[in-house]
């Protein structure tokens, strides 16, 4: 199972019932850099968790220079 949670308020965003390396998401073509910064597995299952940001966190109106989170 994969759930996404923004990394900022911690939020459940939603979740993917499948393999975290189902082609459909993608995962799997991060870098190792990448995944570890934004897969997290926690323990004792197989749930992996993906670290991104929610519609509330997200700079708006959307400016590049802000994107740091």
């Amino acid at each position: 199972m994969v759930r996404y949670v923004c990394r900022h308020c911690h939020r459940q965003i939603g979740q993917f019932e499948g393999a975290w390396s189902d082609p459909q998401l993608g995962l799997q073509d991060l870098t190792a850099a990448e995944q570890q910064e934004i897969l997290e597995v926690r323990p004792p299952d197989t749930t992996v968790w993906v670290k991104t940001l929610c519609e509330r966190c997200l700079p708006v109106p959307w400016m590049e220079e802000l994107w740091y989170n």
